[in-house]
């Protein structure tokens, strides 16, 4: 019977109970958590270290954007004023009583039997403006107070149309002391003093109403 002897028995024992330490093992497992777990506070760090130099970079840009955003804002409360009264004066112009007009149509229903000697106008109000006239004149004819009465009646035909609430009175009508030459012969006169008012314009469209949410 032959003699088998082997002498590497420690040393494969050895290497056995190292494939087989648990210990080691887990020494193994938690090195590669723990080699992960700095990988990812590596790749973490970078990321932060980017929002902070991106962060760096807006805030900078708003620091040199910010004096420009508050003088716009400034120059914008600064425009709106102009503008508010800009309007406010165009509004004033564009709404303003005009004279020349009503005085031309006064006078083409004078006859040449009257001669205006004063005339006195007076405008008050926005919007629908009251409007007064105080005409004082003389008038002459076979009738001088006819010849008045009918310039009275034609002053308030020729202005209703473009004007509301027209009234035409007299504040004074009286024989004339004087006589006038009328087509080559001596008439009577009167003096008179009419006077007329009237609303002009219209009234302001109201503003539409914001419905609250």
């Amino acid at each position: 019977m032959s003699l088998h002897l082997n002498l590497y028995h420690e040393v494969i024992k050895a290497k056995a109970l190292k494939r087989r330490d648990p210990l080691k093992l887990t020494m193994y497992a938690l090195s590669a958590v723990v080699a992960g777990f700095a990988g990812y506070y590596v790749l973490q760090a970078v990321k932060l270290h980017s929002l902070n130099s991106e962060l760096a970079t807006v805030k900078a840009e708003f620091d040199k954007l910010d004096p420009a955003s508050k003088a716009a804002k400034a120059r914008e409360v600064e425009l709106s004023v102009k503008l508010k009264a800009g309007n406010l004066l165009v509004k004033k112009v564009e709404n303003r009583f005009y004279w020349a007009p009503l005085l031309e149509q006064i006078m083409q229903v004078v006859p040449r039997e009257v001669q205006v000697t004063r005339f006195v106008g007076d405008v008050s109000g926005e919007g629908p403006r009251r409007c007064a006239l105080s005409i004082d004149g003389l008038s002459a004819g076979e009738d001088a107070r006819h010849v008045a009465e009918t310039l009275r009646t034609a002053i308030a035909e020729k202005i209703s149309p473009q004007h509301k609430n027209v009234t035409s009175k007299f504040r004074m009508l009286e024989d004339g002391i004087e006589m006038a030459m009328l087509d080559g012969k001596q008439v009577p006169t009167a003096t008179f003093a009419i006077n007329v008012e009237f609303t002009s314009g219209e009234e302001p469209a109201p503003e539409p109403t914001r419905r609250k949410r």
